[in-house]
């Protein structure tokens, strides 16, 4: 979730999960679907993000993540084999203005996406339509993508154990398969602190977002709709340590079909 506080921070974060009933058509030499193939994807993904405050309103980022994603049974293997990919990140926060309860501000970022995959199944067809000397058959494919991104972020404070954060964003950007898209996003969360009833120290998130061209994923979905909660110890002031589960619909690229993923991230986060 993209927080609107011109800060400063080093965060990491490592997870996993699993796509569902993830659909692949088998096309023949004539473009005809024949067929398809079904099965699980497993994810894999790990990050961190830096934020450096200037002065009292403004904040530099950078960010680097890496997500492997690997079919779990023998369709799924077939369909989609082995793919890599990893996302840098720069740019910067503003802040706009601030009161007691509300604050608001802008960022612009810039990415730039690899993915590397090994395409058994497409190399195969390619293999039978074309035979083992074609020229641009290849067992791995490589992909690369360029991103630019304006947001404004928002949060809200009504009470010490409450707070509220929305953020809208736009951009354009290249698809790591050619072609280039607009991207349009948006999300909330809404977070409560269990410390300020005197309770444990615990506080408790939950989180709604939508995203176009998801950096990590954008050469499989167009688009995501992803909610889930997220729980983290707030017993110290300059750390916390917490467990976000997320529940995401995928829009599938070049497909009718959407798929179903469910993904755990384990977060850390330090303010120095």
């Amino acid at each position: 979730m993209q927080a609107p506080f011109a800060i400063s921070y080093f965060a990491t974060r490592t997870g996993g999960g699993i796509a569902f009933d993830l659909k692949t058509p088998f096309v023949d030499s004539e473009g005809e679907t024949i067929g398809e193939l079904i099965g699980d994807v497993a994810f894999m993904n790990l990050g961190f993000n830096y934020q450096q405050r200037f002065g009292n309103w403004f904040a530099a980022q950078f960010g680097f993540g890496g997500i492997g994603r690997l079919g779990v049974d023998e369709q799924s293997i077939l369909a989609q084999g082995v793919t890599g990919s990893y996302v840098l990140r720069f740019g910067g926060l503003a802040r706009i203005l601030q009161s007691d309860k509300v604050i608001l501000s802008g960022g612009l970022d810039f990415a730039r996406t690899e993915v590397v995959g090994m395409d058994l199944f497409g190399f195969a067809q390619r293999v039978i339509d074309e035979g083992l000397d074609a020229e641009d058959n290849s067992l791995v494919a490589k992909g690369n993508a360029l991103s630019g991104r304006a947001s404004l972020r928002v949060g809200w404070a009504p009470h010490p154990w409450l707070g509220v954060t929305g953020y809208l964003e736009g951009g354009h950007g290249d698809t790591t398969g050619g072609g280039n898209e607009t991207l349009l996003g948006g999300g909330g969360s809404v977070g409560v602190d269990l410390k300020e009833f005197d309770l444990i120290p615990l506080g408790v998130q939950v989180v709604g977002k939508s995203d176009a061209f998801a950096q990590g994923s954008a050469d499989l979905a167009s688009r995501t709709y992803a909610y889930g909660f997220s729980f983290s110890y707030t017993g110290w002031d300059d750390f916390s340590i917490g467990l976000e589960m997320t529940m995401s619909k995928l829009e599938r690229r070049n497909a009718d079909d959407d798929f179903e993923a469910f993904i755990a991230t384990f977060n850390l986060r330090y303010w120095p």
